[in-house]
Formats: structure tokens, sequence, C-alpha cells
């Protein structure tokens, strides 16, 4: 008798503990996360480390993308070329398509530099010298490459999603060039090759819809020195799917 009132007296607390043990287990187990919560994580889950690039909001695979900008062609030292620009991208997979784009670079003012030779002594000072370069177009075919996609949370309103891309080619640069600076006669309209390169950044609205930005820079060879143009761009993109 003695046995078993000590192996009563030793199992009863065991077996208090283990069921403690297994109501705690089970309340903790119990998920807790509220609706809102399991809606977000189908956009941003913090908890699982899911690499962005293979968790995009949009995915645009086959899709045609349009888009239309204006902007400023701000490096160059005698005009301010005011681009408008059409773009037209094929996305061949998630990350990377094929676009090519044109600008038309509408003259802008000339510049303080480009006034003042002009207006220096009496006939100025760029007679008999070679004048500088008017560009008028940019057309490039370029392939597209986006590994950078993210979400931005807007305060408590809504969450936005965004990608970055490299861009790569190579185009055609449309200009006027001084051939004979010796004579003063017109410019003469060329059309020359050009390396291309730069960045986009898209900000998603809706699945079809985003404001884009763009930044290019250009290389071309019109005379004896090689330019490098940039051209800043900012519009709208529509995307067919």
């Amino acid at each position: 008798m003695s046995y078993f009132r000590t192996a009563k007296h030793t199992l009863l607390p065991i077996t208090a503990t283990l069921m403690v043990a297994l109501l705690a287990n089970s309340a903790l187990a119990k998920d807790t996360r509220q609706p809102i919560d399991l809606e977000l994580e189908k956009y941003w889950n913090v908890e699982n480390p899911v690499p962005t690039v293979t968790n995009q909001t949009h995915a645009h695979k086959g899709a045609l993308e349009g888009t239309l900008a204006f902007g400023v062609v701000p490096n160059d030292s005698y005009y301010l070329p005011i681009p408008l620009t059409v773009r037209a991208a094929f996305h061949m997979t998630e990350s990377v398509a094929l676009e090519a784009s044109f600008s038309y670079l509408g003259l802008g003012p000339q510049s303080d530099l480009h006034d003042f030779l002009l207006d220096a002594g009496k006939q100025g000072l760029l007679q008999g010298v070679r004048k500088p370069t008017q560009m008028t177009m940019a057309a490039s075919l370029d392939l597209m490459y986006s590994p950078f996609h993210g979400k931005l949370g807007i305060f408590d309103k809504k969450i936005s999603s965004f990608d970055i891309a490299m861009v790569a080619g190579a185009g055609l640069i449309g200009a006027n060039v001084d051939e004979t600076p010796e004579v003063e006669d017109p410019l003469t309209s060329s059309f020359l090759p050009a390396g291309h390169w730069g960045l986009s950044l898209r900000f998603f609205l809706k699945e079809w819809l985003t404001v884009r930005a763009d930044y290019r820079q250009f290389a071309y060879k019109p005379q004896d020195a090689v330019l490098f143009p940039v051209e800043m761009t900012i519009g709208v993109s529509f995307f067919s799917n």
C-alpha cells in the first residue's frame, strides 16, 4: 500500500504538468491572425524570405507595353532639347523585354553660352569656326533587364509595386552638323550611329498602367569629339494584359 501511495503522489504532479503543457501548446498553435493580416501577406510577406524577383505582383510575360513621355536633355552646352518620346516594348519573359524608342528633340531655348558666342564682337565668335551640333531626333533598339522588384507602402492607404530595369542598345541620332566651318552655309542634316544605355523606374498604378521615369545616355560622334547627351523623361506606360 505504501508503494501505491508513493506512485500515486508521484504520477499526479507529472500528469498535471503534461496536461498544462499540452493545453499551452494548443493555445499557442491557434492562428490568432486577423483577416487583414492574411490578405496583406499575399502582397507583402515580411516573415517568409521570398526573393522579390519571384514574387512580382504583376506578371507581364508576353505583354506589349506602350509608353508616352516627355523630358529634357540637360547636358547640351548650347541648346536645351525637349524630347517628346514614344516607346514600344515586347516582354519576352518576366524580366527581359525588347524595346524600340523614338524621341523628337524639339529645340528649347539656346544657352547663355551660345548667346554670348553669337553676340560677342561685331560678327560674334562663331564666324569661321565649326558651329555647335543641333540634335533633332533619337531612335534606339534596346534590351531591358528588370532584376529588381519591390513594394512601397504609402502610409496606411495603398501598397504600390515598382520595378527597376537596366537598358542597353544601339540606335541613331539625328543632328544638324556643320561640315564646312570655313564657309557660312546652313548646317547639314545627318543621321549618326549611337550607343545607348540607361535605367527605367516604373510605379504600378494598376496592372495595366504605370508611371515611368527614364534616364538614358547616348554616345555618338558628330565631328571630331564624342558627345554623351543625356535624355531624362517621365511619362506613362500601358500594358496589353
